[in-house]
């Protein structure tokens, strides 16, 4: 898949890529939360606390361990930090007391280095802080608690020894003994007291120094903390998701869109790529060769009526003229005779939507540019539309001339346009069996050609309706339009198969919206094909007979990047086939009319074409023409022609 390929994609399914980065972007702002500090990749800190070494004497640090897990540490660490919500960092810290070392161990996570340090310091000096205060009102309760104890025995040694003073010499020695153990346990309690007083007792501890942290990922790549750049990868991510979306949606699409997938499903030629016209000019059915003669799309047309002329029926190529166009070809513009009927081209399209009524509009509108005469027959009774595009009032039309039980005269419904010698007979009114009408479309397909240099014929779209059918033989020439993306390839395989029975030239394939920079502009072909087969077309002819035989001739300088596509090798035939090209399958009746084979240089027959015969038979207006209108006059065939 080329470069230019990845590109188009994009541009046919950006709103796929689009709807993807909008899902990147919304899940990212969802699912991140407002402070992704908290979250993500984690590193872990860990600090110890141990008695400090100046301590009176040891004790149990269980104590410390509760006071390390209690909510009056988290407060303080959460006012040190400037932090609202105490709960949150208690859910970061955990402690744990190592009786064996004789220390306390208290680990906070955080998501980057420097905040998981602060947090543990922080933790552990608010632990020290917070249990000397503990400590210090423990102790001062303590001795509190015991001046009442030393008021009383200061009480009971003062009335001892008021008591030991007076009593008898038989008493005093034991009231003495009273009085001395009082007097000691006094001294013992304030003792006691005093050292329950004293700051410089207390039990204390400290903060070892050795912080270790960690980080808790165990890859090196760690997920950023910040909002923006969270948000801005996930859109990165929906993106990358949107394009590998676009291609495999692009790869399950089986429509065709190209020239190249076109001409192999459809197995005839592209003459014309119209550029995709934009939504203004789309509108009010505008015709863009009369409206916006300077657009590509007008000149995409007047390529496509270019190439008609030069390889399409012989009578096109012809003004209408009281001479006979056989003494006239020296003159700038051909001339026909009042006599010689128009040719009759129907535009046909597989599918609704293809494009086949604008095309038809703009290339009436191109040939009046060239001088000629056109008249337009709306013989889509299903959904007409031609009148919309060329400005037609409305009227009497073709259901009225068919239905007549009389022959109408065409003047009578035939109506003016918008354009400059472009005339049209519209669908008239609705009939309730558009079917039935087509039967007998052929005597007014004849008549018409008396109208006008050439007639185009309108036609429901083929896939759907049978009403192509029933106009083809009346026609001298077929023009697929066919749509960019609007069609598969089994449709168009099975519109080339329908097209092959008929029997009748095509004239080709218009495909319509394809990317006004990758257009080719008409029927010249680019690139490395214009030696092979496909360069060869428009020099023999640019007729498409199909399911006729000719004498095949060896294809020079076939295409060396891709073969060439299967309308320009179609059809090759045995030795036996070329002795008796009647015989060959597919080959059309034999026609009593029909001239003899005149002797030529080169290889390939002559046969009438479809207005020869109504000449040759004396046609007039109303004479019908019969039902074989294989190939037009002067037609060399070779091998790419098949």
């Amino acid at each position: 898949m080329e470069t230019s390929s990845y590109f188009s994609v994009l541009q046919r399914r950006w709103p796929l890529v689009l709807a993807c980065l909008a899902i990147g972007l919304l899940a990212g702002l969802i699912l991140t939360p407002s402070d992704p500090k908290g979250t993500g990749n984690q590193w872990t800190s860990s600090v110890n606390v141990v008695p400090a070494p100046n301590s009176a004497k040891e004790f149990n640090l269980a104590p410390v361990q509760l006071m390390t897990d209690g909510g009056e540490v988290a407060r303080r660490a959460a006012k040190r930090l400037n932090n609202p919500d105490p709960a949150v960092l208690a859910s970061k810290v955990t402690s744990q007391l190592n009786p064996d070392l004789g220390l306390v161990q208290i680990a906070a996570k955080a998501p980057s280095r420097k905040a998981a340090e602060d947090l543990a310091t922080a933790w552990a000096q608010e632990t020290v802080a917070a249990f000397a205060e503990s400590q210090r009102r423990t102790r001062q309760g303590q001795a509190d608690s015991m001046t009442a104890q030393l008021d009383k025995l200061k009480t009971d040694i003062d009335g001892l020894e008021k008591s030991t003073t007076n009593a008898p010499v038989g008493k005093k020695a034991t009231l003495q003994a009273e009085f001395d153990a009082k007097r000691g346990q006094y001294t013992t309690l304030v003792g006691q007291q005093q050292e329950l007083v004293n700051p410089l007792n207390d039990p204390k501890v400290e903060v070892m120094d050795g912080l270790k942290s960690t980080p808790d990922s165990t890859t090196s790549i760690l997920a950023p903390t910040s909002r923006p750049l969270r948000i801005g990868l996930a859109a990165a991510l929906g993106l990358a998701l949107g394009l590998i979306a676009a291609l495999m949606v692009d790869r399950m699409d089986v429509r065709l869109r190209g020239r190249i997938q076109l001409e192999d499903a459809f197995g005839l030629p592209v003459i014309a790529e119209v550029p995709r016209a934009t939504r203004r000019q789309r509108a009010g059915h505008a015709v863009l060769v009369a409206g916006r003669p300077e657009s590509p799309v007008a000149e995409a047309y007047r390529t496509l009526r270019s190439a008609l002329l030069l390889s399409g029926p012989p009578g096109l190529a012809y003004r209408l003229s009281g001479t006979d166009p056989r003494q006239t070809r020296a003159t700038a513009m051909p001339v026909r005779r009042i006599s010689d009927p128009a040719p009759v081209i129907l535009v046909v399209s597989p599918r609704p939507g293809d494009g086949r009524t604008s095309t038809v509009a703009n290339l009436a509108a191109a040939l009046a540019e060239a001088g000629r005469s056109v008249l337009v027959l709306d013989c889509d009774f299903r959904n007409p539309a031609t009148h919309l595009y060329l400005g037609a009032k409305p009227g009497k039309g073709m259901s009225e001339a068919l239905l007549a039980e009389q022959e109408t005269d065409l003047q009578d419904v035939v109506r003016g346009t918008n354009i400059p010698n472009v005339r049209v007979i519209t669908a008239g009114a609705p009939a309730a069996y558009p079917a039935a009408l087509l039967l007998r479309a052929g005597e007014v397909v004849q008549r018409a050609r008396h109208h006008a240099d050439v007639v185009l014929v309108d036609s429901a779209p083929l896939l759907y309706a049978n009403d192509t059918n029933d106009l083809v033989q009346h026609a001298d020439a077929m023009l697929v339009v066919a749509r960019s993306g609007n069609l598969t390839a089994d449709q168009a395989s099975r519109v080339g198969e329908l097209l092959t029975r008929t029997g009748v030239p095509i004239a080709g394939v218009v495909l319509l919206g394809v990317d006004p920079q990758r257009s080719m502009g008409g029927g010249l072909k680019r690139g490395p094909r214009a030696g092979g087969a496909v360069g060869r077309m428009g020099s023999t002819a640019g007729l498409v007979l199909r399911g006729r035989s000719a004498h095949t001739s060896p294809v020079e300088n076939e295409d060396t990047e891709r073969p060439a596509p299967s309308w320009a090798k179609r059809g090759e035939l045995t030795e036996s086939e070329h002795e008796s090209p009647s015989g060959s399958r597919g080959a059309h009746r034999a026609d009593p009319l029909a001239p003899t084979e005149e002797p030529s240089d080169s290889p390939g027959f002559r046969v009438q074409s479809a207005a020869e015969r109504a000449l040759h038979n004396g046609a007039g207006d109303g004479a019908h023409l019969g039902p074989h209108f294989d190939t037009w006059a002067g037609v060399e065939l070779g091998s790419e022609d098949r």
